[in-house]
């Protein structure tokens, strides 16, 4: 399903961080999520995959 739609501690989970590192991307912009509710936030697949793709380092670009 390529639009799958995380929660928090999911996108915690598969990136190996915090939820409070995970909430502080959310805070700064960097990565985008809809608001659900007062304090829930969802992150759709595609937004994280292009997280990755922002943030990786040109080392790891090479070692495909």
């Amino acid at each position: 399903m390529p639009n799958q739609i995380l929660t928090i501690e999911e996108v915690a989970k598969i990136m190996k961080v915090s939820l409070k590192t995970v909430y502080r991307w959310i805070s700064s912009g960097r990565l985008p999520a809809a608001k659900v509710g007062y304090k829930t936030y969802r992150v759709f697949e595609k937004d994280l995959i292009n997280f990755l793709r922002r943030n990786m380092t040109k080392s790891s670009r090479r070692k495909k």
